[in-house]
């Protein structure tokens, strides 16, 4: 029997979590659907959880803003989500129950482990909502040195996840690597390059958000025209695909991401454009 899954956000139209999520499966001989659902608010996020349910489909990846929200609906939550505070992956059981869990952090974490450890020496967060939390919380695993939060508002909470400091949106002396967590937005992106992030530094700029399939992220294109190294969401994208298509169906993680990887013309290992 097919196995139904989904991607629940604000706009999913272009996300390309579908394509990764097909590609593993087609290489692991699972028989799948995987479709995009865009939620106009939070309450038709809510119908659209309770639909997926009544279909029996088996579980749905969310992402921005309902991270808090998926959370609130979850009955069961797995530790990693707990300490985030936010789920980016749904399981649903034929009892109607919801088991929450978030394999951001998780996937980002293997992210950070592929830079060299000087990058990790002193890290700017930009942003405070779901992405954020689990930046926090893997760079709090990733044996990275000084922390910063910057954010217009709930910095401190996300930094607190990385026993770091919470700051003001504007540039911070000595930082070797920026964390985005912001909408892949082309003005907010040069906001943020000229105004949040002191260039002269020359940090790595690693943007959670992506452009498209062969289309980088706005930040990243101005940062590396601004003679920055960068790298978009490519990568995490599927490191926390794999690891929950991994939750659902028991497969082998390794086998997805690699699927995974070739669907996007990722190289086999490490992080494109670094």
């Amino acid at each position: 029997m097919r196995q139904l899954y989904a991607v629940l956000g604000r706009d999913v139209s272009t996300s390309l979590s579908p394509l990764l999520h097909t590609a593993a499966a087609t290489a692991s001989e699972i028989d799948l659907a995987y479709v995009p659902v865009s939620c106009r608010s939070g309450e038709h996020f809510a119908r659209a959880v309770d639909a997926l349910q009544t279909l029996g489909a088996l579980g749905a990846n969310v992402t921005i803003p309902f991270k808090a929200q998926a959370l609130a609906l979850s009955h069961r939550l797995s530790t990693t989500a707990e300490e985030i505070g936010a789920v980016n992956t749904l399981s649903f059981s034929p009892d109607g129950r919801i088991q929450g869990d978030n394999t951001d952090g998780p996937g980002l974490l293997r992210v950070l482990e592929a830079l060299p450890a000087s990058m990790l020496h002193k890290v700017q967060i930009l942003g405070a909502g779901g992405a954020a939390r689990a930046a926090a919380w893997a760079l709090a695993r990733s044996g990275a040195g000084e922390v910063l939060v910057s954010a217009r508002r709930g910095a401190e909470e996300v930094a607190a996840l990385a026993r770091g400091d919470a700051r003001g949106l504007g540039r911070t002396r000595g930082v070797t690597l920026v964390v985005s967590a912001l909408p892949p937005d082309r003005t907010l992106a040069e906001q943020a390059l000229w105004e949040w992030i002191d260039i002269r530094e020359l940090p790595m700029v690693l943007d959670l958000a992506y452009g498209g399939l062969h289309q980088d992220s706005p930040l990243v294109l101005m940062a590396r025209a601004a003679g920055l190294k960068a790298t978009d969401g490519r990568t995490m994208l599927v490191e926390q695909a794999a690891l929950s298509l991994a939750l659902w169906t028991g497969r082998d993680v390794t086998r997805l991401r690699a699927a995974m990887r070739r669907a996007l013309g990722l190289p086999a290992d490490g992080i494109a454009g670094i």
